[in-house]
């Protein structure tokens, strides 16, 4: 899932995200603020996220563990954005 990073807890083993989606215009939306765990034996994942301020990220099913984390910089948040215009203008 595509998340905006709020705020990360690291005695807690927790973060605040905000998961968002792209429209059909490039615009970004926020859907829901979740609050997840972290998980206690990979620092690598809070490294990136510390260092992010977007993040594709993966959860365990049907758990709220982070199990993968991808920083996503604004640039490449941009051409994520641009891709979803032009595949939108290519169906019409």
């Amino acid at each position: 899932m595509l998340v905006k990073i709020n705020s990360i807890n690291e005695e807690k083993h927790k973060v605040k995200v905000t998961m968002l989606d792209i429209d059909d215009f490039g615009g970004i939306i926020a859907l829901e603020k979740l609050e997840l765990d972290l998980p206690y034996n990979d620092d690598s994942i809070i490294y990136i996220l510390k260092n992010s301020s977007y993040a594709a990220i993966f959860t365990k099913d049907n758990n709220n563990t982070i199990v993968l984390a991808n920083g996503i910089t604004l640039d490449e948040l941009d051409s994520e954005k641009k891709k979803t215009i032009d595949t939108v203008l290519n169906k019409k």
